[in-house]
């Protein structure tokens, strides 16, 4: 396609084309051409934000990596409806865009240093209990996330926190409404209840071969495999091209003396001092010769401390002899710093002459880290002149790359140019791969049109340590898998439903006055008991002497209430547990209104609606 390209573009076709272009810039600008491209449609616009397709991907693979966690062995993935996940997928991101918004109208923000600070808090980027960036390079590319968007992403996370705590810290509750809740909760109600299991109905559930062909012909679509497909690739590797530089003594003896600079300037030094100010009442040659006389009390070995305490003009240090604490170069002024720098560990200055007076300096300790020989430092020094000198290369190297694949008519003319070895991966899909396939670019960049469909060279894309082409030579389509690959998963399926709808008829049957075997449960609302969750929720929405049936996991149950302890609101004493307890919950309450409210003020647009 780029060749035949190439082979016209001096045409009549090819003037049209660019007459057309112009004639388009001028009458409606650069954004009816970006219009005219098409390109990926979102899946959902939120307050002029897009969710794109490969958010929603990433998101449902997250929701079937956890789902393969919880069920371990017995997880299934024919079981999940690949629709009901993207549908919970894509509504979780439209919450998410929808506190976004709300947030940013709020006029949040998070500033540069507390994001820094969040990124090197966390776990994820430790090693040994510190902050590694090669660990966070590594993590963001094996997620799919560059630098700059993973701030970008915890930039809006953090505005989305500060919005939902403005609800939950500015939450109060009045005295009635607390102790009201508190008679509630303490409200006592006897209830029955019966549970009709669906398990101990599959046994005589027999499900045709008949009506597994129609489940699977009403619901193929929720059984297709991913679109995958393989590519062959080169690539320019960072640490080989560094691994060819040579490195000669004078780089070896350059370098190490930079070493030692950038060592000492992150030097620090604790210091004290005693100023004598140049003022109304003492001219210069007065407060010099105090110095010198207290310079002098020094040498006859009078405490430093005490001296400070008694002649320092220094209001900020005085009381407490005089300590300046531990500062790096470029604290003081030059002619202060010049005295302190010239100083051994102990040692006291004679008299210096600053813009503020004269100071008596002391030189309390050096803290700074040991500077290792240069034997020690070869080894690492010559790793890093090697990657310096890479990088100019590896630059140069990268443009060429980029300009063999755009003319080059197959992967391997490139790496003929580039004298460069051909790979391959195995087949990944948009979402998930193994080895260069964990790089969410190449993932992107492998499904475009232009490269999967045309086979066009991708352009060059950049990892953490290399630069790569790629061509796609393996494709295979999303196609729905045969029944008898996933008959038994729709056997599971339908035996499932059969099995609820019989214990929901069972369920009917007892509630119109059928025999069963009651259980009795006493309990409160917030108690634990013997009943199932939803069971005892129900119980305690019903009124006296009423019942109904509840759906529960393991089948349906009913339930009748046979008793009501109520209490009164004035009995209830309120304390300080009580009151914090009250709050927690209003400012429960608060954030699910003010989430909902959101939700119906921003302007929501789904794909197809």
């Amino acid at each position: 396609m780029l060749q035949t390209m190439r082979d016209n573009a001096q045409g009549m076709v090819a003037k049209v084309i660019v007459f057309f272009i112009i004639l388009v810039f001028a009458l409606w600008g650069v954004e009816s051409i970006v219009s005219l491209g098409g390109g990926e449609q979102p899946q959902a616009t939120v307050g002029g934000k897009e969710i794109t397709e490969l958010e929603v991907q990433r998101l449902v693979e997250q929701q079937k990596n956890n789902l393969r966690r919880q069920f371990g062995e017995q997880y299934n993935e024919d079981l999940f409806n690949e629709g009901f996940l993207r549908q919970s997928a894509l509504e979780q991101l439209v919450n998410q865009k929808v506190a976004l918004v709300q947030a940013e109208e709020m006029g949040l923000f998070a500033s540069t240093q507390a994001i820094d600070e969040q990124i090197v808090a966390m776990p994820a980027f430790q090693l040994d209990g510190k902050f590694s960036k090669e660990q966070f390079q590594n993590i963001l590319r094996l997620n799919g996330w560059t630098p700059l968007s993973f701030r970008a992403d915890l930039a809006n996370d953090m505005k989305a926190t500060q919005a939902r705590a403005a609800f939950v810290l500015s939450s109060i509750d009045t005295p009635f409404n607390v102790q009201l809740n508190e008679a509630l909760n303490n409200e006592q109600r006897t209830f029955r209840y019966v549970e009709v299991s669906a398990d101990d109905l599959k046994a005589d559930i027999q499900i045709s071969d008949e009506e597994v062909q129609v489940r699977y012909d009403e619901t193929k679509e929720r059984y297709k495999t991913d679109e995958k497909v393989a590519i062959q690739y080169v690539q320019l590797n960072r640490a080989a091209l560094a691994a060819d530089q040579e490195v000669t003594d004078e780089d070896l003896n350059l370098a190490y003396e930079d070493y030692v600079a950038a060592a000492r300037a992150d030097e620090q030094r604790a210091s004290s001092h005693i100023l004598i100010e140049i003022n109304d009442e003492r001219d210069g040659d007065a407060a010099n010769a105090l110095a010198e006389e207290i310079r002098a009390k020094l040498d006859q070995g009078q405490d430093f401390a005490e001296l400070a305490k008694e002649y320092s003009d220094d209001i900020g240090t005085k009381n407490d002899g005089g300590n300046l604490g531990l500062n790096t170069k470029g604290a003081f002024v030059a002619e202060f710093e010049d005295a302190l720098y010239a100083l051994e560990k102990g040692q006291v200055s004679q008299p210096v002459k600053t813009e503020f007076g004269f100071h008596i300096i002391r030189l309390d300790d050096v803290v700074s880290d040991e500077v290792k020989s240069k034997a020690e430092m070869t080894e690492q020094l010559t790793a890093d002149i090697q990657a310096e000198k890479a990088a100019a290369e590896f630059a140069e190297l990268q443009q060429e790359l980029s300009n063999v694949a755009f003319s080059a008519g197959s992967i391997e003319e490139v790496a003929d140019i580039m004298s460069l070895a051909v790979a391959k991966t195995d087949l990944f899909s948009r979402i998930e791969g193994n080895g260069i396939a964990l790089n969410a670019d190449v993932r992107r960049q492998a499904f475009e049109d232009a490269i999967l469909l045309d086979r066009e060279i991708s352009p060059v894309i950049e990892t953490a340590d290399a630069a790569l082409v790629f061509a796609v030579v393996e494709h295979q389509p999303s196609e729905v898998k045969a029944l008898a690959d996933i008959k038994t998963a729709i056997v599971d399926s339908m035996v499932d439903e059969r099995a609820s709808e019989l214990a929901k008829e069972r369920a009917d049957a007892i509630l119109t006055g059928g025999d069963a075997e009651w259980l009795t449960v006493t309990t409160k609302f917030n108690e634990s008991s013997d009943a199932p969750r939803s069971v005892q929720q129900k119980a305690f929405e019903l009124t006296l002497n009423n019942s109904e049936i509840v759906t529960t996991p393991g089948g349906h149950s009913v339930v009748v209430v046979d008793n009501i302890a109520e209490k009164s609101w004035q009995d209830m004493q309120l304390s300080d547990e009580l009151v914090e307890s009250g709050r927690t919950q209003q400012s429960r309450s608060d954030m699910l209104s003010y989430q909902a409210w959101a939700k119906e003020n921003t302007e929501i647009t789904r794909s197809g609606s």
